[in-house]
């Protein structure tokens, strides 16, 4: 027997989700959202939307997180200064990478 509780939730859920966008379209809604600005009315849909999709949510937040991390410049590595790899490493990467015969 299906609960009332489960019966009301998944009426909620099919009725957003027949009246927002589907999660194909949400995805490029959240590309556009960071170009520039979207319309009170498509941010509302994406803002509902995530009510009832996680996968969307968690899209947005990975592709904020990339924006976020390709703006910070990165730091200087005590062990790395110059780019370069130290001597040790460069033999161990030769010894790895030699074919075994």
């Amino acid at each position: 027997m299906i609960e009332p509780n489960n019966w009301w939730k998944t009426k909620i859920v099919m009725f957003i989700a027949v009246h927002t966008p589907k999660c194909h379209d949400i995805t490029r809604l959240i590309s556009q959202s960071m170009d520039h600005p979207l319309a009170l009315r498509a941010r509302f849909s994406m803002r509902i939307h995530y009510l009832i999709c996680a996968w969307c949510e968690r899209y947005r937040d990975q592709l904020l997180f990339l924006r976020q991390a390709l703006r910070t410049p990165p730091r200087e590595n005590a062990n790395q200064a110059g780019g370069t790899l130290s001597a040790d490493a460069r033999a161990r990467l030769k010894i790895a990478m030699q074919p075994e015969t």
